[in-house]
């Protein structure tokens, strides 16, 4: 008798901790749920709060808007390009390029402008931005003042020789706003000079003998002032 009694104390002891499991399992699985609706929600805010739908693959936007895409170029590998609003190009800095010759960039690519480490590519992004006014951390976390900045970008990184003091974010960004164009091509492929998205306004560029597997898609975003 008192073994059939333990037998069923064991039961239900197992029926109550089982019981208890899929309760657990299920909270999990619905504040993971919660978690990704967040997340989805706040990026989307983030991407499209400030923008105006032009019915094309195109739209106009803010200072809002560009900063945030800035901060992920090179994180999500984008290629951004920056225009008056004549289409001419506008210069971000400067740099050397491959023959030694002083040029003007307006544009950010991680391909071609290869900064280091994250925490230098945030102090590059940093004072492309706001210049003399941002705040600037080394690698062990402790703050450096602008000019030390740049007397290690100049330094380390290959052929930048020229950074507005001011930064983008007043003397280009200021109040103005811009169309946003996109574009795709192939990391593996070369993006000519003259590549116009207005022409690439179906995000595909161009032909070529990369098999698919082994290309790398890169996004063109580029802004005309309006």
């Amino acid at each position: 008798m008192e073994n059939a009694a333990d037998a069923l104390k064991m039961a239900a002891a197992v029926l109550v901790f089982v019981l208890a499991l899929g309760i657990s399992i299920s909270s999990f699985s619905q504040a993971r749920y919660t978690a990704d609706v967040l997340i989805q929600y706040s990026d989307r805010d983030t991407v499209t709060q400030y923008a105006e739908d032009t019915g094309l693959r195109t739209r106009i936007v803010g200072k809002e808007t560009i900063v945030p895409t800035i901060y992920r170029a090179y994180k999500e590998n984008y290629k951004i390009f920056f225009y008056d609003s004549a289409g001419n190009p506008i210069a971000l800095y400067t740099k050397l390029d491959d023959t030694g010759t002083q040029i003007e960039v307006n544009s950010i690519d991680l391909e071609k402008d290869v900064i280091g480490e994250s925490w230098q590519q945030d102090n590059f992004i940093m004072a492309l931005l706001y210049g003399n006014k941002g705040t600037y951390k080394r690698m062990d976390g402790s703050t450096m003042t602008y000019q030390e900045l740049i007397n290690q970008l100049y330094e380390n990184n290959s052929g930048l020789t020229f950074l507005y003091s001011e930064g983008i974010y007043d003397t280009i960004l200021g109040g103005n706003t811009f169309e946003e164009k996109l574009g795709v091509y192939y990391q593996n492929d070369l993006l000519p000079e003259d590549y116009d998205p207005d022409t690439d306004i179906s995000g595909e560029f161009g032909e070529s003998s990369t098999p698919d597997t082994n290309k790398i898609p890169k996004r063109v975003i580029s802004y005309y002032k309006q």
